[in-house]
């Protein structure tokens, strides 16, 4: 763990945490299945599952596997809701999806080379959107990510690309560190970046950065939609986009 001190680390409690990574990433897992991804024996698996059942943190399934439980979404909401960006932000997030009607999200920095969307304002849109508050991804694979990829220092970009995974989602998605520089390079000229089917097919996403009062990158507002229909108010939906990341930004400055 970055900046934390080996010998600080209690080994259970992070193999813990790893359990609640992992069904973070999968729906439900078995003991043997959790036991291999982690490398942990199943004894010890089957005590840290029975610790977390206990506490609420996971629930048993019929099927005797193991999901994520409900504690862990009050968590989160009580995470979100110290957030103040996500206070100022909302209101223009519900405005612009009412004027755009397309959904609009806010989205932060993770860690690594991940991103987390921070909230949403779904539009009435029926289209399926593989999105939802607390969801993680690849940044460079998103139009937000990228938003705000391109405004960190050049030595953070420079290690992102080396330990980022450039495996595609999409046939349109960016595979080389040549190709995304480009890329970051055309989103500081133009303020706005673009996600042209990148992380799913028949989704466009345009993105604009928000910045705190010292001017620092520190979140990106997005819409998303049907590509066809994006493509056809893409000018608009630029526009629209810029103006409710400066909005915001004026908002928390």
């Amino acid at each position: 763990m970055e900046g934390v001190n080996d010998k600080y680390i209690l080994q259970s409690v992070g193999n813990a945490l790893d359990i609640l990574d992992l069904l973070t990433e999968h729906e439900e897992l078995s003991v043997p299945e959790v036991s291999r991804l982690t490398g942990l024996g199943k004894s010890s698996v089957f005590r840290l599952l029975a610790t977390l059942e206990s506490r609420n943190y996971v629930r048993k399934t019929e099927n005797a596997k193991y999901r994520l439980d409900i504690k862990l979404t009050a968590m989160g909401n009580t995470v979100l809701n110290r957030m103040e960006i996500i206070n100022y932000a909302h209101p223009h997030l519900m405005e612009l999806t009412r004027v755009s009607g397309e959904t609009s999200h806010l989205v932060i920095w993770d860690r690594g080379t991940n991103v987390r969307f921070v909230d949403k304002v779904l539009s009435s849109s029926m289209i399926r959107m593989d999105s939802w508050v607390g969801f993680c991804r690849t940044a460079h694979l998103l139009g937000s990510g990228k938003a705000l990829l391109a405004f960190q220092s050049e030595q953070f970009r420079r290690n992102y690309m080396n330990t980022v995974d450039f495996s595609p989602l999409t046939g349109n998605s960016i595979v080389t560190a040549a190709r995304l520089e480009e890329v970051l390079a055309q989103v500081r000229q133009q303020g706005y970046a673009c996600d042209e089917e990148e992380s799913e097919i028949g989704l466009y996403c345009l993105a604009a950065p928000v910045r705190d009062m010292n001017g620092d990158v520190i979140a990106a507002v997005s819409i998303s939609g049907p590509a066809e229909r994006m493509k056809e108010n893409r000018e608009k939906n630029i526009a629209l986009v810029k103006q409710t990341a400066q909005d915001i930004t004026k908002s928390i400055s």
